[in-house]
């Protein structure tokens, strides 16, 4: 690769930069080997403009910056443009081989467009506040093309279609206390981002993925794909699901049905949050430290793939055990609930919205408390530095499926000692 930069300072309120990279990979056939990546960016420091001199007292610092470049990614295989040869295939006692991978000569580098807004302000030295809005389009994305098995191959390596990421970052960090014995500082950040495909494989507008999802041109690549259900039959015990077939104007017939094969599945809610950060607490005295970070993420959506199994049709309930919830289920007529008869022999299908459960989660992701050795301990230790920290991960955590369904899936804690010495 070859790199070179420009930065450009000007009476320390305007900055500009460009930068320019040329890169070049053997993960690509030579007709494709090299990609251009560049970038450029400007900063205007409005605090040190005369005119903001009455309300620095206050607003002690304010940045505007702006950026917009590309950069690449390369294919994760490292032979992945080539067509390849695999033995093992022996016949009749003698050695075979077989065509493995199909060729790809013309597969090029992934590229991600950028642009990045932001704005910085500081006030009374104690408040720090940033905000950037970014929209990113990501182009010739690198995905493993389905082509038809009568080829000998279920897919290849190509560079297809078009995404699109835009939102807005939020962090605040406040100092609540700084003396020369007791420090306190707080972080909160949050995020936004909205997602959606622009463009597929030439003229195709959707390709269904899997069992649940769809890949579909104006929808966020993350989308479930599966049959709506409309709840139980309070008197008969049977799940309902609406049809959902589309007339000519596209409109969606929500006339509800109990045969799930009647049923046409639809575009149904996003895997992807639609707020998602952290906050984090750093309090110091004397010699310990002491950080606390939590994490959160809001308004995004799961596929419950245990509860297509556990949740039985009738004709598994000697194969699994059922969920607690399972306690709630229809049993007679009037019963209203959102779990049917478990002896409804009328075998239902496991892509259906009932599995498609809110995933507001909280966690507490991290306890660190830190020892730093005084410096006349150190003086006896000949040392210049120790510190002892222990840290634990994944203290506690909650979420919607767990409370809603009363599902206690598992999850892991980890429990870290650590020394850091300088000689």
């Amino acid at each position: 690769g070859f790199f070179g930069r420009i930065n450009y300072d000007y009476n320390n309120k305007y900055y500009f930069s460009a930068s320019y990279r040329r890169d070049g990979s053997c993960r690509l056939s030579r007709e494709s080997r090299w990609g251009d990546f560049w970038s450029v960016s400007g900063m205007w420091h409005l605090s040190n403009e005369s005119f903001m001199n009455a309300v620095k007292p206050v607003l002690n610092d304010v940045k505007i910056r702006a950026s917009y470049g590309v950069n690449g990614n390369q294919p994760g295989a490292f032979y992945g443009y080539m067509g390849l040869y695999s033995y093992g295939q022996n016949y009749m006692g003698a050695a075979g081989s077989y065509e493995s991978a199909q060729a790809n000569p013309g597969l090029k580098w992934e590229k991600n467009y950028n642009l990045n807004i932001g704005l910085d302000l500081a006030f009374i030295n104690r408040i720090f506040v940033s905000l950037e809005y970014y929209n990113r389009d990501t182009k010739d994305l690198l995905y493993n093309r389905p082509i038809s098995a009568t080829t000998g191959f279920l897919n290849y390596l190509a560079n297809i279609g078009q995404l699109n990421n835009k939102g807005v970052e939020f962090e605040l960090r406040t100092i609540n206390f700084a003396s020369p014995d007791f420090n306190w500082t707080s972080v909160l950040n949050l995020t936004h981002n909205r997602n959606k495909i622009v463009a597929l494989d030439g003229d195709m507008t959707q390709s269904i993925e899997g069992s649940w999802f769809i890949h579909k041109i104006g929808l966020p690549y993350n989308s479930f794909y599966v049959k709506e259900f409309a709840g139980v039959d309070p008197m008969t015990g049977k799940a309902l699901y609406y049809l959902n077939t589309q007339d000519e104007q596209g409109n969606y017939n929500k006339e509800k049905t109990d045969d799930a094969s009647k049923a046409q599945a639809i575009p149904y809610k996003s895997a992807d949050p639609k707020i998602s950060g952290g906050f984090t607490n750093i309090i110091s005295y004397k010699w310990f430290d002491l950080g606390l970070t939590f994490t959160y993420s809001l308004g995004g959506y799961s596929f419950d793939k245990t509860g297509t199994l556990i949740e039985t049709d009738g004709s598994q309930e000697k194969s699994y055990n059922l969920p607690v919830y399972a306690l709630d289920r229809w049993q007679k007529p009037g019963d209203i609930t959102t779990m049917k008869d478990i002896r409804d022999r009328n075998v239902t299908t496991g892509a259906s919205s009932r599995f498609v459960q809110k995933n507001n989660t909280l966690q507490w992701s991290s306890l660190t408390m830190s020892y730093n050795f005084r410096p006349e301990q150190l003086k006896k230790l000949h040392l210049s530095g120790l510190r002892l920290s222990f840290t634990m991960n994944d203290l506690f955590y909650w979420s919607t499926i767990r409370q809603e369904r009363g599902l206690d899936y598992p999850y892991s804690r980890s429990f870290n000692l650590t020394t850091n010495i300088i000689f």
